[in-house]
């Protein structure tokens, strides 16, 4: 199976809890406000978000001067907050304060899998090594060992391999290759797999091999080398699959000796009665559905509910409420229950984030200063937001005036462009299309031409159907469709197409609609966002400028050109 980015043990929980890990560095200074600064790795990180809008003929320099006066005008917000006291409101504030959770998980993530994770060179030097060959090979793939054992059985009592995994195999490729995977590199399966396939020998058969996926027996076919760039040019692409493979592998070895630490165990006689009791789900209508399995709670008994499915050092589950958590997991990431290991697995990622924050609160994680600073970033984030809505805009709303005035000052934006509906005949030369144009005349069918002759091969199957359209998209086929009326033809038409180049058109009019400017009633919910938004971004925009008197603002122009890549100059010509 092909190697997956999600973090292999955690799944969908700890992938959200454990997230953007990244630790901030201080740097240089690009402004200043009051007592409060700017660094250069603040303004760049808010320069990539804005960079995702660039702003074609602005320069780079310019657009980052004025990422750095936005930040400016934040910073004033924040400083107002503070004389508000929406420190305090936001401190108070315990939905907001279930964010410390996410901060702290983080910086435990942190501490237990990044800083533990770092490749080594000897490491990537291994993994470059590795890189030198692929394997080719075949696998069937069962949920659960006991099947994968009776598939190797009848392998090694003769088995037609490819016939056995068209018919047992649970990959949805099987049906297809019969579990032929080709060659593949290492790095291309995930780690279990790909470990045992390139050990092995040619003709030789593998013993159940378990992955995330389930269980696989392997056929090796062969081996071979394959051209490698060199290890510094390859350096750089083994270092993220490697650390990411670290991390994987760390958080299964952190999570294993926390099991062990909480005494987390498993009653087999209620794992026995929750296998038995699975009920797959039923396809959906396009028959497009993932294996899942669901627990009916009214198949247990009370007794059976009342059982205790797994227990730890503070407390235990019953089969009741883990049927209730495992049923609300969305269908596409809940696995079947044949495997044990599998139905553990899920148990005890039902205690995961309540374990880890026990693990944070006993490490003292919200004393230390890196929990500190990014409580305070998301802190200030929220109080400005909030010295927006409840104190800048407070009361703001929009008068029938304003909104009629809105309207007069952007009719362009609430204007339906006019429209045309045509065939047409592509061809590559002017003569052709003037032969088109006089058989069209003299009555062939349009459509059946187009069928024929265009070279918009796009269109040929629909009689050279172009569709719907405004002028922006064939300029030149829409002043001349426009023009004509209803069944009218015209060419040859000059046009200067992406694909084709220079070409010519003939074309005839099916339908056209006229410009229209839609009324102020019409469009009146989308104007009232709009026209509100600008007085809103106004209000807002004045009260800071008029606020940041209040501050001594200082901007170092020279740090700021300092972090602007020069453009190589062009050749000279001559």
């Amino acid at each position: 199976m092909k190697k997956t980015s999600l973090l292999v043990l955690t799944g969908i929980l700890v992938c959200a809890l454990l997230s953007g890990c990244a630790t901030k560095e201080e740097g240089q200074i690009v402004a200043k406000v009051g007592d409060r600064t700017i660094t250069v790795d603040e303004m760049e990180a808010e320069w990539q978000k804005a960079s995702r809008l660039r702003i074609k003929g602005v320069p780079d320099l310019q657009r980052k001067k004025e990422v750095v006066e936005k930040m400016i005008g934040e910073q004033v917000v924040i400083l107002e907050a503070y004389k508000e006291g929406l420190d305090n409101a936001v401190e108070g504030d315990t939905n907001f304060a279930q964010q410390k959770e996410r901060i702290l998980l983080n910086l435990l993530y942190q501490k237990e899998v990044v800083d533990k994770s770092q490749p080594t060179e000897s490491e990537i030097k291994k993994e470059y090594q590795m890189m030198q060959n692929e394997v080719h090979a075949w696998h069937i793939l069962v949920e659960n060992k006991e099947q994968a054992d009776e598939v190797y059985q009848m392998l090694k009592d003769g088995a037609d391999f490819a016939e056995l995994a068209k018919e047992r195999s649970i990959d949805p490729t099987a049906k297809d290759n019969a579990g032929d995977l080709g060659f593949f590199r290492w790095g291309k399966m995930v780690p279990e797999f790909q470990e045992v396939a390139f050990k092995m020998k040619e003709g030789e058969l593998s013993r159940p091999v378990k992955t995330t996926y389930g269980y696989h027996v392997i056929k090796f076919i062969e081996r071979r080398e394959v051209e490698q760039q060199s290890y510094e040019e390859t350096k750089k692409l083994i270092m993220p699959k490697l650390n990411q493979a670290k991390r994987e592998s760390r958080v299964k070895e952190y999570f294993a000796q926390l099991r062990k630490r909480v005494g987390f165990k498993i009653n087999q006689d209620a794992l026995e009665l929750v296998m038995s009791k699975k009920q797959e789900v039923p396809p959906d209508s396009l028959s497009l559905r993932r294996p899942a399995d669901v627990l009916d709670l009214e198949t247990f008994t009370p007794q059976e509910n009342a059982m205790t499915l797994f227990s730890y050092d503070k407390g235990e589950v019953t089969v009741e409420k883990f049927a209730q958590d495992f049923n609300q997991i969305p269908q596409p990431y809940r696995p079947k229950l044949s495997d044990r290991d599998k139905i553990t697995e899920i148990a005890f990622q039902s205690l995961v984030r309540d374990l880890l924050m026990d693990v944070a609160q006993k490490e003292n994680l919200e004393e230390s200063d890196d929990f500190k600073k990014d409580w305070k970033g998301i802190m200030e984030k929220e109080m400005a937001a909030r010295m927006k809505n409840e104190v800048i805009l407070k009361g703001v709303g929009i008068s029938d005036d304003e909104l009629k005035s809105y309207y007069d000052r952007h009719k362009d934006r609430f204007t339906v462009q006019a429209k045309v509906k045509i065939r047409e005949i592509l061809l590559k030369t002017e003569e052709e299309a003037r032969d088109v144009l006089r058989q069209v005349r003299r009555g062939t069918d349009f459509a059946k031409l187009a069928q024929e002759k265009t070279i918009r091969t796009s269109a040929k199957d629909s009689g050279g159907d172009l569709g719907e359209f405004t002028r922006p998209r064939y300029p030149e086929l829409f002043d001349a469709a426009v023009k004509l009326s209803q069944g009218k033809v015209d060419g040859p038409i000059k046009i200067q197409d992406r694909q084709f180049g220079e070409s010519y058109a003939v074309v005839k009019l099916i339908s056209k609609t006229e410009e229209t400017l839609q009324s102020l009633e019409e469009v009146k919910d989308r104007l009232t966002r709009m026209a509100r938004q600008e007085k809103d971004n106004n209000i807002y925009n004045n009260w800071i400028e008029n606020n940041k008197t209040r501050y001594k603002v200082e901007v170092f122009d020279q740090v700021i050109e300092s972090t602007i890549q020069e453009e190589e100059a062009p050749p000279e010509q001559g």
